[in-house]
């Protein structure tokens, strides 16, 4: 019997294949999206999962008395941890990519800058198994490093790199390191990454430290590295993280103090979407993505049934032959089951081999490689198998149900079943979906063109940016002074500024224990966002001074330790308890037991993107070496990067030169957002092509159902415009019925995501509207054209058809 269904099966699909193959296009779409979206939420959802202690490895938070959360302390409490409690089997220390600089081989005369250069634990990769594919990794030496495969090659080609050494140039001074260890590729699903890992050992030394004593890696003063514990095996992390809790209470000012320990599963997520504590990714967004694949795969199965509905009619004599010899309804559904089954497999097939085909454009599309491991995964198989065994099945349910009833006796007697209302419901549900995709893609635009056209108090057109060079040998200041010195020279250099500090590129530090003359209660809790600039700096960026004045170019050659001064934020200037910012002006404040001058304050700028609040910020004076951001002229830019590449290397010799425009670098923050309105462009035009597909099944249903009415109505006069209007009125109300569901829905879901800004393009009813009227233009002309195929037919031949 299976035998002969699955003959019948083949046989029915080839005969019909315009309906087999919209229903394989329309559900090989469907799960082609499901599949990349679930490879996608199962890559974010099993980050740092392949290390071999992962269930006892810890981040260590502190809640601080203004309720945040602080994952960078002070690296000299892993000693303090590891002597007072028993239950730690170790605790590792890191301070990512601090060592960023010019990592070199002068032998073989190579030099590369890399910023991905972190300082860990002597043992780091035995608390964390990353993949080591020579050497033993060991980093409890001083000057010693492990390396990527990557840099290795870059570093020393063929040649076997373990045992060799590199310079390294960096704000520690330049220093020799030796390869102890090469990695293999490091997973894609782990948050700790870099090219460079180097000793922390090595900044014990003072001399290695070249005056940055904040990085004393014993120090309990500033906070710059995460603390990585490893428990011993079955202890309770939250009895242990409620054991250190009481015990640094103990001392002065760290009563509101509480420790938390973040597991390393929940490093990437979180362990739900308001978790306090910091992550790497976003749990919202991975629910939101993984809601849409179930989504677009449920509008794809629903098109399905909708145009198997539709093919129902042109198969009531096989139906009406089978029922007469006996089957039952059953029986007939079984067929379609057979059928369902045979058409899902094959789209299932197609959709994958689609995802490996075009794993380069998804990865381009979504903004990062997705791990196709997933699809290997056994809760892969076990879903997968799942669905399509329930869509057979509701298949032939949905086929029982609208097949009706008949009497063996009498073909007359043969109903259509009450199935009519469900395939309506079926395509609202689709169109709520399609429309609610397409509005939250507008509102996501909308969203995104406001925070990169608002004004952001500062000017970054024509502004070009050379990074400063990390190696500047002997007589380094006379060099720096040379090269600004030459490039004032060029006509087309209209301004130049210095600073080690840009904007969106975050801050260069942050401080705490700055106060007014007279210190209050809030300022225990409150830290300052840090800028080192030059005396230029608000020049060239047009960055208005509300009060006072900038530096003056003494202030900057002598620093801020030296010249005793600095500038605020309007944000800082109500912070620290100003009434304006004419009151801060000239003002003392404290910074531990220093006394320092507000010479000015500036007017609140957007130094992060719009997805960041303005922080209270300090402008320090230094003649920074970091960044150098020049006017250029725009004409003939191409000889004039030429002209600025050849000064820099004369001036700075075994520095490669980098630069790029200050207004692509800003805008590059808004790279994830997008990537994610792209991603719901995508998810629209699919749903609503598939959702289509559907509706266009729904109306050469209707169309033929009512084939003689049609041919009556044109023998009796009525013109082509009427036909048209009977056919596509009810497709159209059914769509309005979807914009009015869906557009609650997605205001509610848009105002929920734009919660998260804290400056909001606000929602527009005409963003609505558009998506309304897109959906409906779309859906009219798809039932259009099944509407202008029963106006144009020869009314003759429908009256003449049985």
């Amino acid at each position: 019997m299976l035998k002969n269904y699955i003959k019948i099966a083949f046989r029915s699909l080839i005969k019909r294949r315009l309906f087999t193959g919209v229903n394989l296009l329309g559900l090989t779409l469907g799960l082609l999206t499901f599949l990349v979206l679930f490879a996608y939420v199962a890559t974010e959802w099993t980050f740092n999962d392949f290390h071999a202690n992962k269930d006892r490895i810890y981040r260590i938070a502190v809640i601080e008395g203004n309720g945040e959360a602080e994952i960078f302390l002070p690296p000299g409490y892993a000693n303090i941890l590891e002597d007072q409690f028993a239950d730690l089997d170790h605790v590792s220390r890191a301070a990512g990519y601090i060592g960023g600089g010019l990592v070199s081989v002068p032998e073989l005369n190579i030099a590369y800058k890399e910023s991905e250069i972190s300082f860990v634990e002597g043992d780091f990769f035995q608390t964390f198994s990353f993949p080591i594919k020579r050497g033993n990794a060991d980093l409890s030496a001083p000057q010693t490093a492990v390396i990527s495969t990557d840099m290795a090659e870059k570093l020393f080609g063929e040649s076997d790199a373990l045992g060799k050494s590199f310079l390294l140039s960096n704000q520690f001074g330049k220093s020799e390191f030796t390869i102890t260890g090469i990695l293999d590729e490091i997973p894609l699903r782990s948050d700790l990454r870099s090219e460079v890992f180097l000793s922390i050992h090595t900044l014990q030394n003072e001399a290695s430290r070249n005056g940055n004593n904040w990085a004393d890696p014993d120090g309990m003063d500033s906070g710059f590295t995460n603390l990585y514990v490893l428990t011993n095996p079955d202890v309770s992390a939250a009895d242990l993280a409620d054991q250190m809790t009481t015990y640094f209470k103990r001392f002065p000012g760290q009563d509101e103090l509480t420790i938390l320990l973040q597991p390393l599963a929940e490093w990437h997520l979180g362990r739900s979407v308001d978790d306090p504590l910091p992550t790497f990714g976003s749990r919202a967004s991975v629910l939101v993505f993984a809601a849409m694949a179930f989504l677009i795969l449920a509008i794809a199965y629903v098109n399905y049934l909708n145009l198997s509905a539709a093919s129902i009619l042109t198969r009531l004599k096989e139906i009406k032959m089978r029922k007469v010899l006996g089957a039952n309804s059953w029986q007939v559904g079984q067929q379609f089951m057979i059928e369902t089954l045979l058409v899902l497999l094959l789209s299932t097939a197609l959709a994958l081999a689609g995802v490996y085909l075009l794993e380069s454009l998804v990865a381009a599309v979504l903004g990062k490689s997705i791990w196709l491991g997933a699809l290997n995964l056994p809760i892969f198989w076990i879903l997968m198998v799942s669905l399509i065994t329930f869509c057979s099945l509701i298949s032939g349910f949905y086929v029982i149900v609208l097949a009706g009833k008949f009497d063996r006796k009498s073909q007359v007697n043969f109903r259509l079943g009450t199935g009519l209302l469900v395939q309506r419901s079926l395509v609202v549900f689709q169109f709520v979906i399609s429309i609610g995709i397409i509005i939250s893609t507008l509102v996501i635009r909308d969203q995104l063109s406001f925070m990169q056209n608002r004004d952001l108090g500062m000017n970054l057109d024509q502004l070009l940016v050379i990074s400063g060079p990390n190696e500047l040998g002997e007589n380094g200041q006379e060099k720096l002074v040379s090269f600004k010195d030459r490039l004032a020279n060029y006509s087309f250099v209209q301004g130049l500024a210095t600073s080690n500090v840009l904007p969106g590129r975050s801050y260069n530090f942050s401080a705490a224990g700055i106060t007014p003359m007279v210190p209050r209660p809030e300022d225990k809790d409150q830290s300052y966002a840090m800028g080192i600039i030059d005396e230029k700096f608000l020049e060239i960026y047009e960055i208005e001074i509300k009060a006072g004045r900038s530096f003056s170019t003494n202030e900057a050659a002598q620093g801020w330790y030296g010249s005793r001064k600095l500038m605020v934020n309007e944000t800082a200037t109500r912070t620290l308890g100003f009434d304006s910012a004419e009151a801060a002006a000239g003002q003392d404040i404290k910074w531990g037991q220093d006394v320092y001058e507000i010479v000015g304050v500036v007017e609140d700028y957007h130094h992060l993107s719009l997805k960041e609040e303005i922080l209270p910020m300090i402008l320090l004076p230094n003649e920074g070496q970091g960044y150098f951001s020049l006017v250029v002229d725009p004409m003939n830019m191409e000889s004039h990067l030429a002209t600025l590449e050849d000064v820099f290397k004369e001036s700075f010799p075994g520095n490669p030169f980098e630069y790029y425009f200050m207004d692509e670098q800003f805008a590059a923050q808004y790279a994830e957002d997008q990537q994610l309105s792209k991603t719901f462009t995508i998810a629209g035009i699919l749903s609503i092509l598939i959702s289509c597909l559907g509706l266009f099944g729904l109306a050469a249903y209707a169309v033929e159902q009512r084939t003689k009415e049609i041919g009556i109505r044109k023998v009796l006069g009525a013109s082509s415009q009427v036909v048209i209007r009977l056919i596509t009125r009810d497709f159209v109300l059914l769509v309005l019925v979807a914009v009015l569901i869906a557009f609650p829905l997605a205001w509610y879901g848009m105002k929920t995501w734009q919660a998260d800004f804290p400056y909001q393009a606000g929602l527009s009813v005409w963003t609505f509207a558009l998506g309304g009227i897109v959906t409906l233009l779309i859906a009219f002309f798809t039932v259009g054209t099944q509407a202008l195929k029963a106006a144009w037919a020869n009314p003759v031949d429908a009256m003449r058809d049985e």
